[in-house]
């Protein structure tokens, strides 16, 4: 290559790359934050503080279904407010959460927003409640139990409904797994002492058929929850020295992880998650993954367990 095509060379790679813009910030959050006759955007600081000064008033919406302290802390009242089905014309708090949605952007990967005017949708606000004489700062909610709180107060909310089957999470993170799979086991614990307490898990170390019929009709959760909840319960009343349990802890798990794979009478490969389906050909790749996950679920599972007993202890003591 001689000197004039390398200079055509980086004049045209300085073109290519002039051509390259940051993104316009203002622009993409506008796409989030609704327009309407009282909303406007402002990039003045001045005129967004004096516009705090008038938020102090302020009335939570829907209906209280649990209110809840916290010691410890200067503002200790918590309530859980549910706003039932048919809001779509309730147009002061369609305009009130339409402005909440624009937090997912920041909190949510691939958010989207609900459809307003569809009326099957129920929506469940946890509130803190405290005098605030000054501008409004967001302080850190989290490890403080609020999800807990939350996520348990829907599903006793939604269990005395018998038009719901069962509560399940659109494309669920690993953080709520694990908050859904806590609040599950306290769910069981509670309401379904005679399959999922320690002395029942011990006699009944299988999944039965009734145990899978209860578990929606008392607390909504799925089959695969339900199975998810038993496995937790058997792994919390055994003692990890017992060979033979622990033993049959791991079955108990492996059943559970290759439950996707389907099989006919002949053994023969059904249907299976996509992710999993070389794995019923293949004896290596299924014992590696065996063992891999294994080790995930019973790390995941002592997570759980101790988290159950630190709210248990604040329970009794």
């Amino acid at each position: 290559m001689d000197l004039n095509e390398q200079a055509n060379e980086v004049i045209a790679f300085e073109l290519i790359r002039s051509e390259k813009y940051a993104d316009d910030l203002i622009e993409s959050l506008n796409q989030w934050i609704p327009s309407t006759t009282t909303t406007t955007t402002t990039t003045n600081l001045d005129l967004f503080l004096s516009k705090l000064k008038n938020e102090n008033e302020y009335a939570p919406f829907g209906e209280q279904i649990l209110s809840c302290e916290l010691n410890g802390e200067k503002s200790t009242s918590y309530l859980i407010n549910r706003v039932n089905q048919n809001f779509c014309d309730d147009k002061k708090f369609i305009e009130w959460y339409s402005r909440l949605e624009t937090f997912l952007v920041f909190f949510i990967d691939a958010a989207s927003r609900i459809a307003k005017d569809d009326p099957n949708w129920v929506i469940y606000l946890l509130y803190q409640q405290y005098k605030n004489d000054s501008v409004l700062i967001l302080p850190p909610y989290q490890r403080k139990g609020h999800g807990r709180r939350l996520l348990t107060a829907i599903y006793n909310d939604l269990r005395k409904d018998s038009r719901v089957q069962d509560i399940t999470a659109e494309d669920p993170s690993d953080e709520f797994v694990a908050l859904r799979d806590l609040v599950a086991l306290e769910l069981c614990h509670k309401y379904l002492p005679d399959f999922f307490s320690k002395e029942a898990s011990i006699k009944m170390n299988r999944l039965t058929k009734e145990m899978i019929d209860k578990a929606p009709d008392i607390s909504k959760l799925t089959k695969q929850e339900t199975r998810r909840v038993h496995v937790m319960c058997f792994y919390q009343a055994i003692n990890e020295n017992d060979e033979k349990k622990m033993k049959r802890f791991r079955l108990l798990v492996k059943q559970r992880l290759f439950e996707p794979l389907q099989f006919d009478k002949r053994r023969r490969l059904r249907s299976a998650d996509p992710a999993l389906e070389a794995l019923a050909t293949d004896p290596e790749k299924r014992k590696k993954y065996s063992a891999t996950q294994y080790e995930y679920v019973l790390e995941h599972y002592e997570n759980i367990l101790r988290a159950f007993d630190k709210y248990q202890d604040r329970l009794y003591n």
